[in-house]
């Protein structure tokens, strides 16, 4: 990883200017996504080996600011599977939705974070709690697997369109 680097403002945790903290960036140029350990600063003096890093804010994040990172670690893990993903995908849509985890500990814990007002249901719940922790523990996997979904979704709206010509 060498050069100009991106990432939302959205990614940076309070205060992170001189802290070590786990980042998601992307290399401006070729938009590859990188989780990285690093240090962060608006001052590359504070920084041993500083690179650019732009931090995109703002509700259309269209506002910039130069910001600079010493990257520590990346973690480039491993590539999402873009072909399994999109297959997974296609499979699922053809299955029922339900997931069974035959679990009491589980099902206990959900019950009771409904019943103390957390959520509004089991369901609700337990794909609250998935959801956040697929994004935590597995973002590329979210990422990719959002792309495909807007791919799909287009793909579909695009079939619909032409065919009301």
């Amino acid at each position: 990883m060498a050069g100009k680097y991106v990432t939302s403002e959205n990614n940076l945790p309070e205060d992170p200017e001189g802290k070590e903290i786990r980042l998601q960036v992307s290399d401006e140029e070729t938009k590859e996504i990188f989780d990285i350990k690093a240090k962060v600063d608006t001052d590359p003096e504070n920084l041993s080996d500083p690179e650019r890093l732009t931090v995109v804010k703002g509700p259309h994040e269209n506002i910039e600011e130069e910001w600079y990172v010493d990257v520590i670690e990346t973690d480039d893990g491993e590539q999402v599977d873009h072909e399994l993903l999109k297959s997974a995908m296609e499979r699922v849509d053809d299955q029922s939705t339900v997931i069974n985890t035959r679990s009491k500990e589980v099902k206990t814990l959900l019950q009771y974070l409904t019943e103390r007002g957390e959520f509004e249901s089991v369901s609700e719940a337990s794909r609250t709690i998935m959801l956040e922790y697929l994004s935590d523990a597995y973002p590329e996997v979210v990422s990719e697997y959002i792309d495909l979904k807007v791919e799909s979704e287009r793909s579909e709206l695009t079939s619909e369109l032409r065919e009301g010509e």
